[in-house]
């Protein structure tokens, strides 16, 4: 099993105490006496003895508690009927209940007398931990409402293995008490952010960076797309944060056994794995959400080669991992140890068969408890938001997609290669191509043009393309062959051209495996017109398409699908937005279009493409003219009024132009 739970920084010998003669100096519990007497926080039960075998009151834990925290003044009187507010534990109560520590039986009950169990406690730290989820499927034999804590409590590897069993509901010894207390407390002065709650800093960027393996996994089996890139994906999702995948130079074998191999050697050898890619501007993000798997109880030296190809100093890093039983297995404090200069906050455990499961759509509640509890607040973004400031819109994939771009249709080689040149020159940066276009070596050479003479780097693009219903038979292949058409190293977008019911969903299948291979980064459909269609393609396959490319216009504005699609957090992309070829003229012509143009001193072109932008559709015109790609462009310094809007809206005859 890859996933193995390794005691090691809290596993510390037992020392020598002299203050209690019921106390052996080399019993398990020894060292947490000592150490809890030494800083006031528990003492004994006098006469010199501290009386191991004994419980604790749920009293005398507040207390415990509370000197922990540096017993802080209090004003107010608790809400409980059954403690005293003159007793000697009313302070330390009153505090653990304002700071929601404790809320007693209910009945404004408290039991300040009765045993504490052991799973009171876990909850109690927890809650002083910020009550992070720790996802875990484990059987604890718990009551419900202290699962979540006690799967934290083995996570954090706050349990003994010399001690006694943990059994949940039965009452916890004073030896008990004192040996996790002082593990938690322990843990709090070593990594103080990485269990205190401390909210990051939210004013800046968002990233979410992952390293993850797609093709055979330990007891979830073979899958399209890797644990930590579904995990990530969703994070992303309800972050708004910019998503990055750690992609090796070298893949790591599909192989289960095979990739151990290579894990293995890599660790013994303290190998730093070579990245294939990089994060340009790493200084705009102020917190950095950082995901993995644990491989064999630790790390993936490939993120060690990340940790250290960037400064984090001053950053807020969030650990969240995928594993089959260990839990973060130690890698949070890897992570603060390594990373000095940064806040680590409470990470996130998933299991992979958890992660698998997940409908990456920004909804997921494990998810959502976890970032609340760290006060992460969501980036603007929303799933499907147009973006007008930014000239963006976040795709349910989690990356942002450019909201007006250049299309190619019907461009020669050479055409493309000047429109896409001039597009990027002018400032488009989303890039519309097809296989059946003929053209894609064409854009390659356009877009390595402007990278070559500084206009943009690869980053700054975002290129679709799309796969022909002739190849989705052998969809890898057809994947593979746009790239080296293309001459780029991923492609941001390919959808598939057209609803072919006998193998589009193999078609599909295929796209879903070059997104685990880190070929695609986003997948989706083109000419899917009705709902039972495209819902035929989602019910069958994984992951939901990020885009929907169909003929959209004044004429024919597609209101049936855009409001079907939108459950998905599917995107709408106008292809013919100017009515296409032939039938320009005749939209440019239409007086409602005309009578808004003169109003604003710009073409009728331009109130179009303005109107899909307010409209939420992606817009993607085409030309071979530069003048009229500038044009093109040049739509941000205007805009269209509501009434404008509804006198567009009113032109809607669900006319296609086209007849495929």
């Amino acid at each position: 099993m890859i996933a193995c739970v390794v005691m090691l920084s809290l596993c510390v010998p037992a020392l020598a105490t002299s203050a209690y003669s019921d106390v052996p100096d080399d019993v398990w519990y020894a060292e947490a006496v000592e150490g809890l007497l030494e800083r006031g926080i528990m003492n004994g039960t006098g006469g010199g003895k501290f009386s191991p075998n004994d419980t604790l009151t749920r009293a005398q834990l507040a207390a415990v508690l509370y000197r922990m925290a540096g017993s802080p003044a209090v004003s107010g009187e608790d809400s409980f009927t059954d403690t005293a507010p003159t007793a000697w534990y009313a302070d330390a109560v009153l505090w653990a209940e304002q700071n929601k520590i404790i809320n007693g039986y209910g009945n404004g009950l408290f039991g300040p007398s009765d045993p504490t169990t052991q799973e009171q406690l876990a909850v109690m730290l927890w809650r002083d931990a910020g009550s992070y989820v720790v996802n875990s499927s484990e059987e604890t034999g718990a009551s419900l409402y202290a699962v979540d804590a006690v799967h934290w409590l083995k996570t954090e590897e706050l349990l003994n293995e010399k001690a006694p069993a943990f059994v949940p509901k039965q009452a916890a010894t004073r030896a008990q008490v004192a040996d996790i207390v002082y593990r938690y407390l322990k843990l709090k002065e070593q990594y103080p952010d990485a269990v205190s709650g401390a909210t990051p800093s939210t004013g800046g960027k968002i990233l979410v960076a992952y390293f993850s393996r797609a093709g055979e996994n330990y007891n979830v089996g073979t899958v399209s797309e890797g644990n930590t890139a579904k995990l990530a994906r969703e994070i992303a999702l309800q972050t708004g944060g910019d998503l990055f995948e750690i992609v090796p130079e070298t893949a790591y074998p599909v192989s289960y056994d095979a990739m151990l191999t290579v894990a293995t050697r890599e660790r013994t050898n303290n190998e730093r794995p070579a990245i294939k890619n990089r994060i340009e501007n790493f200084a705009q993000y102020d917190t950095v959400f950082l995901g993995y798997p644990i491989w064999w109880g630790d790390l993936p030296m490939i993120l060690h080669t990340f940790m250290e190809s960037y400064d984090f100093t001053g950053k807020t890093v969030i650990p969240f991992n995928t594993h089959e039983g260990s839990g973060q297995s130690g890698t949070q404090k890897t992570i603060a140890d390594k990373l000095t200069g940064a806040t680590v906050l409470q990470g996130l455990a998933m299991r992979g068969s958890t992660a698998q499961a997940l409908h990456c759509d920004g909804t997921d509640a494990t998810v959502k408890n976890w970032l609340d509890g760290l006060g992460i607040e969501k980036q603007t973004a929303n799933v499907g938001q147009f973006d007008l400031d930014a000239g963006t819109v976040l795709l349910n994939s989690g990356y942002k997609m450019p909201i007006l771009g250049i299309g190619t249709y019907a461009l020669s080689d050479t055409q493309a290669e000047n429109s896409v040149y001039w597009a990027l020159k002018a400032g488009f940066r989303l890039i519309d191509t097809a296989r059946i276009y003929g053209n894609e070596p064409g854009v390659g050479r356009g877009i390595q043009r402007a990278i070559d003479e500084g206009i943009v780097k690869r980053e700054d693009i975002f290129v679709t393309t799309k796969m022909w219903t002739s190849d989705f038979s052998n969809g890898d292949a057809a994947v593979d062959a746009s790239l080296s058409r293309l001459g780029l190293d991923y492609i941001d977008l390919m959808i598939l051209h057209h609803s072919q019911p006998s193998n589009d969903v193999q078609a599909y299948q295929a796209m879903e495996r070059a997104v685990a291979d880190g070929k695609l980064k986003s997948i989706g459909l083109s000419n899917y017109y009705e709902p039972s269609d495209f819902d035929r393609l989602v019910n069958a396959t994984t992951i939901t398409p990020a885009l929907l490319q169909n003929e959209t216009h004044p004429y024919h504005q597609s209101t049936e699908m855009k409001e079907h699609i939108a459950q998905y957090g599917t995107v709408l992309e106008s292809w013919f937005p100017l009515g296409g070829r032939g039938n320009t003229q005749t939209l440019f012509n239409d007086s409602t279009i005309s009578a808004i143009a003169q109003a604003h001193g710009v073409s009728s072109a331009q109130v179009i493409i303005r109107w899909h932008l307010q409209a939420g559709n992606v817009c993607i015109p085409g030309s071979s003219n530069e003048q009229h790609i500038i044009e093109d462009h040049d739509v941000w310094d205007f805009e269209l009024s509501e009434g404008e809007m509804a006198q567009m809206t009113a032109l809607d005859k669900n006319r296609r132009f086209a007849d495929y």
